[in-house]
């Protein structure tokens, strides 16, 4: 009788020094230091050849925090809309995006600052794109295709956002947030506008 393999787990390992760049990540950034891959590698205590095993390049690495960011802030963007007014639920999600920005400033201002990481400033705004699209279904007015509206609402904060990163002086967040509800169409945070109509 024929013997049938198991099939093998698959291998933690990569998840776990994942997660260790990540979290180095995270701690450059709470400390305010520079994000760079020297000091992601140092933090994380894994080599340089470990991290480009796991991240292609720097850019890699942002997208893939920046996505996993636009995901959770949808999900609440979602939840907010059966219980919160329009533009309660944009105050709460403008708020959320503006602080992971502020909070790993370097990082996004390395990547979607540099002339060199046009395909990154893509796969962000793609990524953003992806995640908005769900409230934009519920949200556009009739005619309006809900992915070109999600296009555009990703291009235009990411605009926005990233020349504040660039920026010599800048803004404080009250400010960046104000500005960014401010620009939002009318139909995204309008009072009235029933989404199941």
């Amino acid at each position: 009788m024929p013997t049938t393999a198991t099939p093998r787990s698959p291998d933690p390992r990569p998840a776990r020094t994942q997660a260790a760049i990540i979290d180095a990540v995270e701690r450059l950034s709470a400390r305010g230091e520079e994000v760079t891959v020297p000091a992601i590698v140092a933090e994380a205590g894994v080599s340089r050849s470990t991290f480009y095993t796991q991240f292609r390049d720097f850019d890699a690495l942002a997208v893939r925090i920046l996505t996993e960011v636009f995901a959770e802030i949808e999900a609440l963007d979602l939840r907010l809309r059966a219980a919160a007014t329009p533009i309660e639920t944009a105050r709460a999600t403008t708020s959320q995006l503006v602080a992971e920005f502020a909070k790993r400033r370097t990082l996004y201002a390395g990547v979607l600052g540099s002339r060199t990481t046009t395909e990154a400033h893509r796969a962000v705004r793609a990524a953003f794109a992806d995640q908005a699209l769900g409230t934009m279904q519920l949200t556009v007015p009739e005619g309006l295709d809900p992915k070109v509206a999600a296009d555009y609402v990703a291009g235009g904060t990411l605009a926005v956002l990233t020349a504040w990163l660039l920026s010599d002086a800048p803004e404080p967040i009250e400010r960046v947030q104000q500005q960014l509800l401010a620009l939002l169409p009318t139909w995204l945070i309008n009072e009235d506008k029933d989404p199941t109509s």
